[in-house]
């Protein structure tokens, strides 16, 4: 028998019953982009993990860290939009 979560399980988490579901980010290598978008300078704290692995990618795909979090967080964004329209 076979423990791996597919989509649609649901499992007890620390704040209650979480449903697993697809994977809808894209891979860090989706995240390269070479045109600036209109940008808004905003001020954010992330925890170091998260910039560690950002940093480490944007070096390996020769790209900034910054904008790779930028078109994570605006496929996220769009893709919620979608949803709700």
């Amino acid at each position: 028998m076979s423990n791996k979560l597919q989509v649609g399980d649901v499992v007890e988490g620390t704040h209650g019953p979480m449903r697993m579901i697809a994977d809808f980010l894209p891979p860090p290598e989706a995240l390269v982009i070479a045109e600036e978008p209109t940008t808004e300078k905003i001020t954010i704290v992330l925890d170091r993990e998260t910039v560690d692995f950002f940093r480490q990618k944007s070096q390996e795909l020769g790209a900034s860290y910054q904008r790779m979090i930028r078109e994570l967080l605006k496929s996220y964004a769009s893709l919620q939009s979608d949803r709700t329209a």
